[in-house]
């Protein structure tokens, strides 16, 4: 996992040369009964320069994308802005919302995003509730942190899109571990690489989501980043793990 992690860096570090695309995440919010979730996913993509986004609706009881999602807009062309692939993508994936009440705000309990420098990128540690003056790591022992998540890469046949010489693609295991009880579960394991994956190489913990106020079910929702190979190096992309927090 650790050479992994140091390849990214090589290859993210080496130039402005390689401009991999590296998308942007955004919550957009969830269903009163906290079973529907949709998130976004935005950039500009390697080589060809064209702005795109993505508006992923997941049902979280089944952890499958609703019928119809993901809803997708790009423009082909240099010169056209994302928010014109915003205003695309969200029309295109407004019935879907309406029809599902996806209406209550989601809630950043933590986050990671690709361009903050971190020493580990493939593990995160959250509170699940506001504390007073905030969860600031230097005046707490690792116990007081309430639960982590991590990520390990899980070898598995490559996508049939994917070149035989091109090397090996995983998928991902992630591991919810309460800090306080020393227990660990597995929230989610890959069997097979979907193919809309793209030949992943690597994968990272990118942010934790929740349904703000005192939600019926706490379905929390963690966004794995996905390093796959691009056209100019690795692009960074988004899946959602749904879990269930218990106390």
């Amino acid at each position: 996992m650790r050479a992994l992690a140091l390849l990214i860096l090589m290859v993210l570090g080496c130039s402005r040369a390689l401009a991999a695309d590296g998308a942007a995440f955004n919550a957009i919010g969830y269903s009163p009964d906290s079973r529907y979730f949709a998130f976004e996913q935005y950039g500009v993509q390697d080589g060809s320069g064209f702005p795109y986004w993505d508006v992923f609706v997941i049902d979280l009881k089944t952890n499958e994308w609703v019928k119809g999602s993901p809803y997708r807009a790009m423009l082909e062309s240099e010169e056209a802005k994302p928010a014109a692939a915003r205003d695309q993508a969200r029309a295109a994936a407004a019935p879907a919302l309406k029809e599902l009440n996806i209406t209550e705000p989601a809630e950043l309990i933590a986050a990671n995003p690709a361009t903050e420098v971190v020493a580990e990128r493939e593990r995160m540690t959250f509170d699940r509730w506001y504390t007073s003056l905030g969860s600031r790591a230097a005046d707490k022992s690792p116990l007081e942190v309430r639960f982590e998540l991590a990520v390990e890469t899980v070898k598995l046949p490559r996508p049939a899109a994917c070149p035989e010489g091109d090397g090996d693609s995983f998928g991902v295991r992630v591991i919810l571990k309460d800090l306080q009880t020393n227990t660990s579960r597995a929230i989610h394991e890959d069997t097979s690489i979907p193919a809309s994956r793209n030949c992943p190489l690597a994968y990272d913990v990118a942010a934790v989501v929740a349904q703000s106020g005192f939600p019926v079910t706490d379905r929390l929702v963690a966004i794995i980043g996905v390093y796959a190979r691009g056209f100019e190096g690795l692009n960074h992309r988004f899946i959602a793990v749904p879990f269930i927090i218990s106390d």
